[in-house]
Parts: structure tokens; C-alpha cells; sequence
């Protein structure tokens, strides 16, 4: 695949929305130098991995990869022995192990969840082996809690200063009494009224770094010290004064004093990080790579996309016939596809190439889409192969090619004096010296821009070539001949882009097993031709031209009146399948009632048998107090045994019954699945939006007391909390709290909370739209309209009003989800800073806070970051 092809097939435009997505200026340059890959392993794992990732998106806690800026151009120093970081490049260290400790930890989380049995907690990203291969990458980065901790001991967070240690403290606070004591000695020339009248201006001025008086020209003798300048006018000296002059030396003496000790520190730093340069290598490559793959997903989600099923080329035998090409063996296949350049423009369409076709030979008009529905095939083809999702729907599915050849466009050339045809030509050699069974070819307008006749013979030649190397072949052409060619070759398809002839204009849909006509005529019109000069043109066509448009016009009426058929037979094949699934359930529902009549009658036996005992109790009491015999004993013992055998048998007979029936559910739901999987596979909308298992509680509430049809009859609910249920053999009533488990649930009797298996328990029955809704409501004093904002600005406000402003905001973004927001106080003197800061400290939804960077507000401004949800 040439960089051409990636070029004409607008493979690198793609890659470059897809790259700008990226987090990291690293990540960015990375994605962008992507290209497709042959190797179906590794085209297998970037997949795999960006189908967890796009799951995960979507989950209550997505991945958290944040920004980091760029670190490769210094990172190779960290292994010299004595090198030193600058401030700066250490602070954007951090920054990036902080990146990477906040993935890990995302990760680190996600596996306690799946250890513990939590899937509750989040969607599983995908199947189990992408997650896993997912969170394996994430914690395959190193831990870098301990460099961060180092960087940010020293580098302040916000700022990428050197923080303010206690060995810089005391050389700061020399620096700073020295500035005084120069700020004091200028100002006492400058507010000496024998001096004044000899100053050019009342305020210091700094020269070379150092504070000078600026005097006029004609008193520059009259003030000792050093002159550092004069005025291009020559009216005006810059004077430091002798006694300024000492001052200045003692302050640059401690700036430079200052600059060796904060040296020192970063060289320090820079010495205990250097052990962790292979970390942090490693862990670059990785979040890089990340990166992409975040990126890739995120666009995916963005334009609702799915990642392509595989199609290995084993199962694409050269002796499979078409007929017998099913679409779980398609040679290609693609469903709703839209191609990413064309935004809300483009027209969704269905491209299936079985195993038995290996060419698919589309024709049409022009501007009908022919070359667009080329270029799309291939651009999904480039972006399946770099690990991306593709614009479709599900189902989509494409083999992994090991070449991608392309002759689309003009390639007329003066430079190298090619003609079109020459071009075109020139192309088609090089695709045909590198084409294999695993290769997807491409060809436009094969062999345009010569001689029809001489042509069509080079396009047949060309496409026999093509075929005996097994290679799949797209192809676009108006030469009637090729159309005759793909109905006489048994490996070739016939295709063509529909055109409505109403309103003479295409409509960008394929028919599969229809060649097109080229209605080059009906366009010529609609473009403004002279009617008069298309008369004359169809006065010639009709002379010359055989009943090939007839032909087609018949192939396609034929070909609709098929598909008709075949909605008609797929109509009839619900409709049968509709009446065996209400069969079934009024079967369904006939054994549940009669199981619900035996229990009935099983609980009046019960009561009679209780009733009864009683009974022969103070029989036996009676007879005890009078003449007992041993005769009278065995009797009542005889007539409590059968009795009491025959409730067993009653009993026994209800739990059969019982069995029987949940069989029959069981099975009828499977039937269910079974329907519903072939409804889904032949794309039927009505039975494919509901699985066996819905149906069969519907099933089951009609079945509750077999008024399935009567509105006004009692359902039974889904178990879900909030819902009343009847608890084992006993019936005790209680409410659904929670689902404990997968199988089980919480259930609250009385005072008492008990965790129950489903199997357990029956939903009491309601009345349609009387369900029970579980809702949990938040009071708070603030609107439902209320957003926290991104800067909340104190400034202006008395301290309790400000107190009170803050802490709203802080709710606001803990109930809201915000991350991260600046509040802007001013600097002052400091009292609101610190009230601020005091506040900050003590809500314990804050998981931390630094001040602005200096061309960002510095300390008149708190970055806040919340905890995460």
C-alpha cells in the first residue's frame, strides 16, 4: 500500500481527524504516521483493544487519560551521568507520571470490580478477553508514584517553579532585603528636593538589571556613581549612584548565589530520577500508544461506528459456488456504510461479495456513486487494517488484504508525457505485478480514454489475469461488453448504482445481480444540452444499438419483481412462526392455570388436613378418658396415615406439574431465542427487537390467570427493586431492595432483609399501569437549572458572601460531575486567598488545588480539582 493509494483513497485525511483527537502532542505525531497493516495479528489485537476502549466509553467510569506535554526531546538525558533538567522539563515529567498513575489506577480499579463479581458497576467492554487485554496493556505501564512524588517535592504543580525550600528560603529572604535597601537608597534621591530639579524623572529606571536615577545631562557630575547609558537625545545620564552601586553588587552576588543552589537541587533531582529512565521510556511508548487507541475509539463513538468482523481467506475457497456463499462466509460484506468524508451527506449502502464472486463489475450513470461506493470499500478496508471502527452497521465484516492496489482518477501527466490512457495503463501494470489471492483491486473506469473496442478487450484481459490470481476485484465501467462479461463468468457479479428516471437523478443505492444503463443521454438534457442535438444523438443510438437496454430493463424488473417475492415469502414466514409462538403460549398459559388451580386445591387440602387433626385429637382425648381400646387406636392411626398419604401424593402430583411446566417454559423460550436469531439475521425489524426472554415474560404475565388480551386483567411485574414478591413455600410478602447477585436478590419482610434465590420467589400480581417505580429525589437549596461554573469569580464580594458563593459552587460541582474549575480571588492582601484556600482544604469532596500559572492569573487565581465519582 503506496502512499499514493493512501492519498487517492483519502486514507490520510481520516488519519488525521482521528490523530487530532489525540491527548498528547505525542500521540498526535505517532497516530499520524500510521499505516495499515497486513499482519492479521496484529490488526486482531489493535482491534481487540479498541473494542474495549470504545465499550468503555460508555461505562460509569470511562478511562482516564489526560494530557501530558511533550517529554521525548529530554528524555534520553535522564541517562547521562551528571546531566541536569531544567525546571521546566522536570515539571512536564510529572505531569506525565501523573498521567500514567491516574490510568494505572483506573485500571487497578476495574480488575478489583471484576475480582470481586462487580460487573454491576459498569458495562463489560466488550467480551472478556478485550477487557482483559485492555487493562493487561494499561497495567503493563510502570509505576511511577515515586518520581512523581520526587518532581513535585521539589517543581510546584502549578506553576513549574522550584517550590520555596529551606535552603532557597534564607538566600530569598537576603535577596529580598537587599532590593529594599537598593528601593530605599534611590528613593531618597529621588524624593531629595536639592536632587529633584536635576532629575529627568521622579521614578528609578533599570539598566543591565540594576537600579539607576536618570539625571539631566547638565547635572550629571553633580550625583557620584557609575553612568550606564545616555539618551540617544543626549539630554538624559542613567546614574547608579556609589552607594546604589554596593547594593547592586550584593544583590547580584545572591541572584547568582541563588541560581548555583537551585542547580544543585534540580541536578539532585534529575540523579535520583535517572534510575527510572527505562520506566519512563517504556511507559512513554505505551501511553503513546494508548493514546491512539483512545483516539481511534472516541471518533468511532462520535460517528457511530462498529468494528469489522473478521473473514480469514481459508474460508474463502476458489471452488464455492455463489448460491452457496452464506453471509457468515462472505467475501466481503458491508452494511450501511457511509463514507467519513461526507458527513451527514453521504447515503448509506449495502455491499455484499460472496465467496463463489471474486469480481463485482458495477455500472450506472455517471455521478451516481459509482466511484464513491468504490472508495469507500477500500478506505473501510485501509481503516480495519490500522485497528479502527468504520462507519457502518453491525454485521459489517472484511478479510485483512496484503495488498491494496488503486487506479482511480485521471493520471494524465505532462512531466512524464502520459496520456490518460497511458496513465490508466501504467497503473494496471503495477497493480497486476503485485496483485495476489489476498489483494483488493480497484479500477475505475477500466480502460477509459481509448478505443471502446480495444478497450473493453484489455479490461477482460485484465480482469482474467485478475482472476486467476484469486484477488477481489471492484470495477466500474460503461463499456456494455464488461456487463456482458460479468452475466457470461461465473466468478464475476454484476452490480449497478439505481437511478430514478422520474426525476432523471440518481439515488446513490446499489443493486446487487443488476447491470446499470449509463443514461448518458437523459443526463446530457439535464445538464442544459440542446434538446435538439439529444434528439439526433438518440436517432443514432436507436439505429446502431442492440436490445442490450432492453435487456437490462427487463433484468431489472425481474430482479425487483424477486425481491418482492421474497418480502412476500419472508412475511409469510413471521406470520407462521407469530401463530406457532401464540400456540404455544396459550399452551403455555392453559399449564400454568392448571398448576395454579392445583395449588389451590392443595391449600384447601392443607386446611382440611389441619382442620382434621384437630379433630381426631380430641377424638382420641375423648376416647381417652374413656373405654380405650386397642382396636379404636389402630383405626384412628390407620385413618391418619392414608389421609396424610394422600396429601403426599397431592403434593407430589403439584410439584410434577410444577416441573413440567417450568420445562416447557424453558423451552419455549429457547424456541423464542432461536426465532428471534434468525429474524435478527434476516434483518427482520419485527421479531429481532425483542428477545426469547422478553417474549416469554410477557408470555408469563398474561399467563398469571390466563387473560393475556384483557387490558383490565393483573400482571406480573419484572423482579427489580421496589417490587412486591411472595418468599418461598410460605408466601411471606416482602419488597425487592437490591439485586444481591446474578440469580439473587435483596428482599426486606417485615424488619428483616433476607437474600433469596429468583427461583424462590413470584411477583405479586398488579394492575397494568400500577407498577411500582422506584425514584430516589435530592433536595437541595438550588434551582434544577443550576450549572457550577467553569471560573467563579470572588472578586468584588465581602468575605461572607464570597464564603457562601464558594461553597454553592462546590456543590454544584460534586452533585454535577464537574472535575475541574479556577476560582479567581485577586491577591490583596491575601485575606480572601487564604479564606479560599481554608475552605478548599476542609470540603471533603476536593481532591486538590494550586494556584494558576503566572500568565494565567498566578496567586490571584486557585485551580480546584474534585474527587471522581
Amino acid at each position: 500500500m503506496n502512499e499514493r493509494t493512501l492519498e487517492v483513497l483519502e486514507y490520510t485525511r481520516v488519519r488525521e481527524t482521528i490523530a487530532g483527537l489525540c491527548m498528547s502532542e505525542e500521540g498526535r505525531a505517532a497516530l499520524s504516521l500510521r499505516e495499515p497493516s497486513p499482519d492479521p495479528a496484529e490488526v486482531g489485537r489493535l482491534k481487540s483493544l479498541g473494542i474495549a476502549w470504545l465499550r468503555a466509553l460508555s461505562a460509569e467510569r470511562p478511562p482516564v487519560l489526560g494530557a501530558w506535554p511533550p517529554i521525548r526531546p529530554f528524555l534520553g538525558r535522564l541517562r547521562v551521568e551528571g546531566a541536569t533538567l531544567e525546571a521546566g522539563e522536570l515539571h512536564a515529567l510529572g505531569l506525565f507520571c501523573e498521567s500514567v498513575n491516574r490510568l494505572r489506577e483506573w485500571a487497578e480499579n476495574r480488575e478489583r470490580q471484576i475480582a470481586s463479581g462487580r460487573r454491576d458497576v459498569g458495562a463489560l467492554f466488550g467480551d472478556e478477553a478485550a477487557e482483559r487485554a485492555l487493562l493487561s496493556e494499561i497495567l503493563a505501564l510502570g509505576d511511577l508514584t515515586g518520581p512523581a512524588a520526587d518532581i513535585f517535592r521539589v517543581i510546584d504543580r502549578g506553576s513549574g517553579e522550584v517550590r520555596d525550600l529551606s535552603e532557597l528560603r534564607a538566600i530569598r529572604q537576603g535577596i529580598t532585603r537587599i532590593r529594599a535597601d537598593i528601593e530605599r537608597l534611590v528613593g531618597t534621591y529621588l524624593s531629595d528636593d536639592s536632587i529633584r530639579p536635576m532629575l529627568q524623572s521622579t521614578l528609578p529606571a533599570l539598566r543591565d538589571g540594576r537600579q539607576v536615577i536618570a539625571l539631566r545631562s547638565n547635572f550629571r557630575g553633580r550625583v557620584k556613581g557609575i553612568v550606564h547609558e545616555v539618551s540617544q537625545s543626549g539630554q538624559t545620564v542613567y546614574v547608579e549612584p556609589d552607594d546604589v552601586v554596593d547594593r547592586n553588587n550584593d544583590l547580584v552576588a545572591e541572584e547568582h548565589r541563588l541560581s548555583r543552589e537551585i542547580a544543585r537541587i534540580l541536578k539532585e533531582l534529575t540523579a535520583r530520577l535517572s534510575p527510572s529512565s527505562e520506566s519512563l521510556a517504556d511507559s512513554l511508548s505505551r501511553m503513546v500508544f494508548l493514546d491512539g487507541i483512545g483516539a481511534a475509539a472516541r471518533w468511532g463513538r462520535d460517528w457511530r461506528c462498529v468494528f469489522a468482523e473478521d473473514i480469514p481467506h481459508q474460508d474463502l475457497g476458489a471452488g464455492e459456488s455463489a448460491d452457496s456463499g452464506e453471509e457468515s462466509v462472505s467475501r466481503l460484506r458491508l452494511r450501511q456504510a457511509r463514507h467519513p468524508l461526507l458527513g451527514s451527506r453521504a447515503v448509506p449502502i449495502d455491499l455484499v461479495l460472496t465467496p463463489g464472486g471474486r469480481v463485482l463489475i458495477i455500472t450506472g450513470p455517471n455521478t451516481g456513486g459509482k466511484t464513491v461506493s468504490l472508495k469507500t470499500v477500500a478506505l473501510f478496508a485501509l481503516l480495519n487494517q490500522s485497528g479502527w471502527p468504520v462507519p457502518a452497521a453491525e454485521t459489517t465484516a472484511l478479510p485483512i488484504f496484503d495488498f491494496i492496489g488503486c487506479d482511480i482518477g485521471d493520471e494524465q501527466s505532462l512531466d512524464q508525457s502520459l496520456s490518460t490512457f497511458s496513465g490508466h495503463m501504467k497503473n494496471v501494470a503495477g497493480i497486476l505485478a503485485s496483485a495476489t489471492e489476498k489483494s483488493l483491486v480497484l479500477l475505475d473506469e477500466l480502460a477509459s480514454g481509448t478505443d471502446p473496442q480495444e478497450g473493453s478487450a484489455i479490461a477482460m484481459a485484465v480482469l482474467d489475469s485478475l482472476l486467476e490470481r484469486g484477488s477481489v476485484v471492484l470495477a466500474t465501467t460503461h463499456h456494455g461488453v464488461l456487463k456482458n462479461y460479468g452475466y457470461t463468468h461465473p466468478s464475476c457479479v454484476n452490480a449497478s448504482v439505481d437511478f430514478d428516471e422520474n426525476t432523471l437523478s440518481p439515488t446513490y443505492r446499489i443493486l446487487m445481480g443488476v447491470p446499470g444503463e449509463s443514461h448518458a443521454l437523459d443526463i446530457a438534457k439535464r445538464n442544459g444540452l440542446d434538446p435538439a442535438v439529444v434528439a439526433a444523438a438518440r436517432g443514432y443510438l436507436a439505429s446502431e444499438r442492440a436490445d442490450v437496454s432492453a435487456l437490462i430493463k427487463g433484468l431489472t424488473a425481474k430482479h425487483e419483481e424477486l425481491a418482492r417475492f421474497e418480502k412476500d415469502k419472508r412475511a409469510e414466514e413471521r406470520d407462521l412462526r407469530e401463530k406457532r409462538r401464540k400456540t404455544d403460549l396459550r399452551e403455555l398459559q392453559l399449564r400454568q392455570k392448571e398448576v395454579e388451580l392445583r395449588e389451590q386445591g392443595y391449600r384447601r387440602l392443607d386446611r382440611l388436613f389441619d382442620e382434621s387433626r384437630k379433630q381426631l385429637e380430641n377424638l382420641v382425648r375423648e376416647i381417652r378418658e374413656g373405654e380405650l381400646t386397642r382396636e379404636k387406636t389402630l383405626q384412628v392411626k390407620a385413618w391418619m396415615g392414608e389421609f396424610e398419604r394422600l396429601i403426599n401424593e397431592e403434593h407430589e402430583g403439584l410439584l410434577s406439574d410444577r416441573n413440567g411446566a417450568a420445562a416447557l417454559r424453558r423451552e419455549f423460550e429457547e424456541r423464542e431465542r432461536e426465532l428471534a436469531a434468525k429474524a435478527a439475521a434476516e434483518g427482520d425489524p419485527s421479531l429481532s427487537g425483542k428477545t426469547g426472554p422478553d417474549r416469554a415474560r410477557q408470555g408469563r404475565r398474561a399467563a398469571a390467570y390466563g387473560k393475556g388480551s384483557d387490558s383490565k386483567a393483573e400482571i406480573l411485574p419484572d423482579f427489580a427493586p421496589g417490587v412486591e414478591v411472595y418468599v418461598g413455600e410460605t408466601k411471606r410478602r416482602g419488597t425487592i431492595v437490591r439485586e444481591a447477585k446474578k440469580g439473587q436478590w435483596i428482599v426486606a419482610t417485615d424488619s428483616i432483609r433476607l437474600t433469596v434465590a429468583e427461583g424462590s420467589l413470584s411477583a405479586v400480581p398488579v394492575k397494568p399501569g400500577r407498577e411500582k417505580k422506584v425514584s430516589v429525589e435530592v433536595h437541595a437549596e438550588m434551582g434544577e437549572g443550576d450549572t457550577p461554573a467553569f471560573e467563579l469569580r470572588l472578586l468584588g464580594m465581602r468575605h461572607g458572601e464570597a464564603m457562601k458563593a464558594l461553597e454553592r459552587q462546590l456543590d454544584l460541582a460534586a452533585m454535577k460531575g464537574l472535575r475541574e474549575f479556577s476560582v479567581v480571588h485577586g491577591k490583596g492582601h491575601g485575606i480572601l486567598q487564604e479564606a479560599v484556600q481554608n475552605m478548599l482544604r476542609s470540603y471533603r469532596g476536593v481532591e486538590e488545588f494550586h494556584f494558576a500559572r503566572p500568565e494565567e492569573g498566578g496567586t490571584g487565581k486557585t485551580v480546584v480539582r474534585m474527587t471522581g465519582s
